[in-house]
């Protein structure tokens, strides 16, 4: 662009305003995409899975010998797994429309088919699989 121009004639940026015009309205402008290790580390599910199984784990070792910590135990890991699976229900609801939603609602292993076969999540998919891990532990470690 010339010096003191403030739109441009090839792409329509108006250095004035921040914004494309496109036929005398304003046009979005296109999206950066980020560089593949842009991601912040509170951005990725390692950090939350790993902050869930060290209070499980914490939980289940001093379960071992209190009641009360087992029964703590039992909740925590209960109440994580039917957090991630209501994180599922409403992803399948708003991004894949209300027949995947009601599938993974009302329908066994509904979410699991959703999760694998049709969501583009992955921080949703490590979050499930861990609580899928998380249950089938909870089927044995508790007495």
């Amino acid at each position: 662009m010339p010096r003191g121009a403030i739109l441009c004639t090839q792409c329509g940026f108006n250095t004035a305003t921040g914004q494309r015009t496109v036929a005398g309205r304003p046009a979005p402008l296109p999206k950066r995409k980020p560089a593949s290790g842009e991601t912040p580390w509170y951005a990725t599910p390692w950090p939350y899975v790993g902050a869930v199984l060290l209070i499980l784990g914490a939980l289940y070792y001093l379960g071992r010998t209190n009641d009360d910590m087992k029964f703590a135990f039992v909740i925590v890991a209960a109440l994580y797994s039917f957090t991630i699976h209501l994180m599922v229900v409403i992803s399948a609801f708003r991004n894949d429309g209300a027949a995947y939603g009601f599938v993974s609602l009302c329908v066994p292993f509904g979410a699991l088919y959703y999760i694998l076969k049709v969501s583009e999540n992955d921080t949703l998919k490590v979050l499930y699989t861990t609580a899928i891990v998380i249950n089938l532990l909870l089927k044995f470690a508790v007495d």
